[in-house]
């Protein structure tokens, strides 16, 4: 029998968990650019050319050493890869269940739709933030519902 658990979250923890889960997934197929895009880099010093050059041998050394040579920019295993690090499925499946939820509740707040139950109004909810996630890893999707604060 699967253990399961209940985590009680704020909005703001859910948003860095969803930035989570999908860096961890993305570095696990070799997607390392978003990774890159959130090192602690001082944007206004940078000399962008330098930087570039930097990242490209980054990707280079990458691909010398991982399964398919995949470099983080023109080469990834995609998400379902037999090759990937165990767990990056799972973390892929949650970030799209946090992602999902998120999407919804801006979309009610935002007066796009009446309700989480409405029909998608695909006039103002065209991005695949709004489609049911769907399961890659090895465990049921995540379930993940408000909770009613007094």
């Amino acid at each position: 029998m699967t253990k399961t658990y209940t985590l009680t979250i704020t909005e703001e923890q859910a948003r860095v968990l969803q930035t989570a889960t999908e860096l961890y997934a993305r570095i696990s197929s070799g997607d390392i650019g978003d990774a890159i895009g959130n090192l602690p880099i001082n944007w206004n010093t940078i000399n962008y050319d330098e930087y570039h050059e930097d990242v490209n041998t980054i990707r280079t050394l990458i691909r010398k050493y991982t399964i398919g040579n995949v470099d983080g920019y023109k080469t990834t295993l995609g998400v379902g890869s037999s090759d990937k690090v165990p767990g990056s499925d799972i973390s892929w499946d949650l970030y799209q269940v946090i992602r999902h939820k998120l999407s919804w509740v801006r979309a009610v707040e935002g007066d796009m739709v009446e309700n989480e139950d409405a029909l998608r109004n695909w006039d103002k909810m065209m991005q695949v933030c709004y489609d049911e996630p769907r399961k890659w890893g090895s465990e049921a999707l995540a379930k993940m519902e408000n909770v009613k604060n007094d």
